[in-house]
């Protein structure tokens, strides 16, 4: 079983530094926000994903934006109830292999997403753009 730490220290009034492997980040009220955090875990997840299945498939990818947006409830806690995430690929790609990228991502090997899947309602959606 692989083993993954953070250490979150007290910075400041509602503000932890987060230590990790990867580097530092502030967190909390004079930085990121936990809830942002999450949606950025789930797009950065997936984007990784979708980047190398379309590299393995030879597509000339040029560019990728993934817009995440996420609807909270009212009531505490409040958490999301519903993630839109919405991928767009720049370059001469097929739309199949971007489908198919997609689609492996959410249902292979986005840990992320199958984390939030039973928990969350989660529409995919992507575009492709040729210009």
């Amino acid at each position: 079983m692989e083993e993954k730490e953070v250490i979150l220290k007290l910075s400041g009034e509602g503000t932890y530094t987060a230590i990790m492997p990867s580097g530092n980040a502030n967190v909390g009220e004079k930085g990121l926000k936990p809830m942002e955090l999450l949606l950025a875990s789930l797009a950065g997840c997936g984007g990784v994903d979708v980047y190398t299945i379309l590299k393995k498939k030879r597509q000339p990818v040029e560019d990728i934006e993934i817009e995440v947006k996420g609807y909270r409830r009212e009531k505490h806690p409040r958490v999301y109830e519903r993630i839109v995430v919405k991928y767009k690929v720049k370059g001469e790609v097929e739309p199949k292999a971007v489908q198919q990228a997609v689609k492996l991502s959410v249902e292979k090997y986005c840990s992320v997403f199958a984390m939030l899947r039973n928990s969350v309602e989660i529409e995919v959606e992507y575009e492709v753009c040729q210009d």
